[in-house]
């Protein structure tokens, strides 16, 4: 394996980093040259057996093709990635996987949360933010239908059982909104879970809601409250009906409104910019809760 430069970390915390994949491919490598060195010729046979069960793996990067693009608004987009032969992503609900781009001895890594249900095979959809003066951004802003980018994974420590909590709080920013769509679908797909979901989406302005046809059709689930905070917004009249909206800020005093008493049977999920999950952290702690009640991705 290569060893990554300095400036190829992008310093915004990504898990893995590109220093983390390089310390785990160490490992990896040395451990099949002790292998291959001590004849145990069967460490072939692993890593094909991870490539037949799915569609992309984490001990290297697969190059797929994108076959749909969709804009949502002018700087929010899904991608659609082809998975070969009608493969699965092998995906736990809340986990993510890492998208490289390399060039010129440059390598950019960020990584993304599908959308797509975890059960889908043959592809997966992600959607992204481009950013005006984002690196990734700038190679993303390029890509077309038929075109092709390098992803690994799946990574992630969130686990998620049916019915292990009775509530879940999801407490989500901007494009945070991605673990929290993708754990919503599972559980909502399974109609033994009877798990009490309740999204809090903040952004600035109405029209920065993404996915919000997909966000509504969740609400018509017994099980699943959405709520829209909105920063900045001043234009009520754009408002559908049976939209849930709150115009001020996901602060103190709006969660003490909607949150519960810690308790084994409850969970809340943190997804957004730093600040955000920062701020979150820190109402939570006031009102008592503590890591094993919450959870941040």
């Amino acid at each position: 394996p290569e060893e990554p430069l300095q400036s190829d970390c992008c310093g915004q915390g990504c898990n893995p980093c590109v220093f983390d994949i390089y310390e785990s491919d160490i490992a990896k490598w040395k451990k099949k040259c002790r292998r291959i060195l001590n004849n145990e010729e069967d460490f072939l046979e692993d890593t094909t057996k991870n490539c037949r069960l799915a569609g992309i793996v984490l001990d290297q990067f697969t190059s797929l093709q994108i076959i749909s693009i969709q804009k949502i608004t002018e700087k929010l987009i899904t991608y659609r990635f082809k998975l070969p032969n009608n493969k699965p992503l092998n995906l736990n609900p809340g986990q993510h996987l890492l998208l490289a781009h390399k060039a010129n001895d440059f390598m950019l890594t960020r990584q993304y949360t599908p959308i797509s249900s975890v059960d889908t095979v043959g592809y997966f959809d992600v959607f992204i933010k481009i950013y005006d003066n984002g690196k990734m951004s700038d190679q993303i802003r390029q890509w077309h239908v038929g075109d092709y980018a390098m992803w690994r994974g799946p990574y992630g420590d969130f686990q998620y059982l049916p019915n292990q909590c009775k509530k879940i709080l999801m407490l989500a920013a901007g494009t945070g909104v991605a673990p929290m769509i993708q754990i919503i679908r599972y559980v909502i797909n399974n109609e033994n879970d009877d798990t009490l979901l309740h999204l809090i989406l903040s952004v600035k302005y109405y029209d920065d809601i993404a996915l919000k046809h997909d966000l509504d059709a969740f609400k018509q689930y017994w099980n699943v409250t959405v709520e829209y905070v909105l920063t900045c917004e001043k234009d009520t009249k754009k408002f559908k009906y049976g939209d849930k909206i709150t115009l001020s800020k996901v602060d103190h005093q709006f969660l003490e409104k909607v949150l519960f008493p810690p308790s084994q049977n409850s969970k809340v999920l943190i997804c957004g910019t730093k600040s955000f999950e920062k701020d979150m952290i820190k109402y939570l702690k006031q009102f008592g809760f503590t890591e094993e009640n919450y959870f941040k991705f």
